[in-house]
C-alpha cells in the first residue's frame, strides 16, 4: 500500500491496514523505530496510575461539605480568617 508522507512528517494509516492490526479509536499512541529500512508502529497503552474508581471516589469525598466546613462570601474573608490566631494544644499561634 502506498502512503503520503506531508509536509510536516505525517502519514495517514489507510483504514484497511488499522482494521487488519486490530487496532482501535483508543489506540491513538505508538511506538516509532526504523530498523533495517522499514518503520516499525507498535501501539501503546498507557495504565491510569490513580484508578478511575479511587479518583471518582476521592472527588466526591473532597467536595463533599461537611458540618463544621466554613463557608465564605468572598476570597478577602477566607483569607481574614487564615491570618487570626487560632488556639488549640499548644497554645495561641497563628495559621500560614
Amino acid at each position: 500500500m502506498i502512503v503520503k508522507r506531508s509536509g510536516r512528517n505525517q502519514i495517514a494509516l489507510p483504514k484497511k491496514l488499522v482494521q487488519a492490526a486490530g487496532l482501535g479509536d483508543e489506540d491513538i499512541y505508538f511506538d516509532v523505530q526504523y530498523a533495517s529500512g522499514c518503520f516499525i508502529l507498535k501501539p501503546l497503552q498507557f495504565e491510569e496510575k490513580i484508578p478511575r474508581e479511587s479518583l471518582e471516589r476521592f472527588k466526591r469525598k473532597a467536595l463533599a461539605h461537611e458540618p463544621q466546613d466554613r463557608r465564605f462570601p468572598t476570597m478577602d474573608e477566607l483569607i481574614a480568617s487564615l491570618d487570626r490566631p487560632v488556639s488549640g494544644r499548644h497554645g495561641s499561634r497563628t495559621r500560614r
